[in-house]
């Protein structure tokens, strides 16, 4: 009877320590984690709810039918300590105190070997010897070995990654081998690597795979990424001439970086023409594609203006019919359009008709892509632009370097009359605000008519 009693006061002895023990446990995670996340905390209130209810069940029930509610009140107690001790320590303690951010492959390890120990507690308690789990024959240790070897293989691969540090958690990576575009890497856990690519889509590749696997990482040793814009130019053309094209029309493209600075080398002879290769650089892994396509678009523009075309493939040969009155037709109808568009403006008011006609023959028509200079302030003058299509914004830089539109010009409107007529200095600044189309009045035009 004795012996009896002293078990009972030392299970009660330990069930009391274990139930103050989640209690404390789950005490201090709700002071210790931030606000938004003590709702985590409603699994472990719930094991010890389930405890407590256990304990409650035991003292009703007979003494010889106490034995399984003993066992349950164990077990929902160490689960809420497997449960609340992690989050207290590693996300309450390093993460929100210290603002030291454990990896999420050891928060998931050391969540494992939590439960590991809490299951050999509680078979402990219910007299089962953990020791003689160990104590299994060589031929059941070689099955699980061989079934688990793929799931190893990617533990100790993610911890090999965790330790050498590759890549973070942000980084944006690509494997070396795949067609997949740029990834950023979302999430390293204890089996797989996920990866958001640029397109939207997750990927999740094992850790054993990224182990044999080359990683090119955008995102190190810095952020800053070369891209390159390959443009075959007829060869009739300087290097030079083209070279300082394609370097002007990269300059303020949103998303290219000033420095390092841009720069064209020639990349090779071609019976077509001759290559050139544009080298920039850009901070912007995430959106790389569009910042390409809007370098596309002003080098589109640049070589438009100065008259320099594409080199095309001149293996095919197609004929086309082409009559001389749609060729006629065509004319008319752009002369009559510019006609239009220079009887809007104010300074031809007083020209008579056949006059705007001449001006309407010699006129030009100028395009520049969205967010281009059209005119920096102090460039040299000789030129009007009346507004065919699209918006200007006249912009005034201060002595602080800040740019500040004060107007905006659209269709029919025009500028830069005064350095047509006296050769003036430009005064102000004019970038495009959309794409934009110009007429061009220069001074042979001008001094025509």
């Amino acid at each position: 009877m004795d012996d009896n009693l002293a078990k009972t006061l030392v299970a009660g002895a330990e069930g009391g320590a274990a139930t103050l023990l989640g209690l404390l446990s789950v005490a201090l995670a709700w002071f210790a984690l931030p606000t938004a996340e003590r709702k985590r905390l409603r699994l472990p209130v719930l094991f010890l709810l389930l405890h407590l209810a256990a304990l409650g069940v035991e003292h009703l029930v007979p003494a010889n039918a106490r034995r399984p509610w003993e066992f349950f009140g164990l077990l929902f107690v160490w689960a809420a300590l497997a449960q609340s001790l992690p989050m207290l320590v590693i996300d309450g303690l390093l993460a929100h105190r210290l603002r030291w951010q454990l990896p999420k492959i050891f928060r998931d390890i050391i969540q494992m070997l939590v439960y590991f120990g809490v299951g050999l507690v509680v078979l402990h308690s219910i007299g089962f010897e953990p020791s003689s789990l160990l104590a299994t024959s060589a031929l059941l240790t070689a099955v699980i070995g061989l079934s688990l070897q793929d799931t190893l293989g990617n533990l100790f691969a993610g911890l090999a990654i965790q330790a050498q540090t590759p890549f973070e958690v942000g980084d944006w990576v690509q494997l070396a081998e795949s067609n997949e575009p740029l990834g950023r890497v979302v999430e390293i856990n204890w089996r797989a690597t996920k990866l958001l690519t640029t397109d939207r889509v997750e990927i999740v590749v094992p850790n054993a795979n990224l182990a044999r696997s080359p990683i090119r990482n955008f995102s190190k040793p810095t952020v800053l990424l070369r891209r390159q814009i390959r443009v075959m130019v007829p060869s009739d053309f300087a290097p030079a001439h083209v070279r300082n094209l394609l370097e002007a029309a990269v300059d303020g493209t949103p998303g290219v970086l000033s420095e390092p600075k841009p720069n064209v080398i020639v990349g090779d002879f071609d019976p077509d023409g001759l290559l050139y290769v544009l080298r920039y650089f850009t901070d912007d892994a995430e959106h790389v594609h569009p910042v390409d396509g809007r370098v596309r678009e002003r080098i589109w523009h640049a070589l438009r203006r100065a008259g320099v075309p594409f080199a095309r493939d001149v293996r095919e040969v197609f004929q086309h019919n082409v009559r001389a009155e749609d060729v006629e037709h065509s004319r008319l109808s752009k002369l009559a359009e510019r006609r239009a568009t220079l009887r809007q403006v104010e300074v031809f008011d007083v020209l008579p008709d056949p006059s705007i006609d001449v001006l309407a023959g010699l006129v030009h028509t100028r395009r520049f892509a969205a967010g281009e200079y059209v005119l920096r302030k102090g460039d040299a003058g000789g030129e009007m632009y009346v507004v065919e299509h699209g918006e200007v914004a006249v912009v005034v830089e201060q002595a602080s370097g800040q740019a500040t539109e004060v107007a905006r010009l659209g269709k029919g409107q025009f500028f830069g009359e005064m350095s047509l007529m006296t050769g003036a200095p430009r005064t102000a600044t004019v970038r495009a605000a959309t794409d934009l189309a110009l007429l061009v009045v220069d001074t042979a035009a001008f001094h025509e008519v």
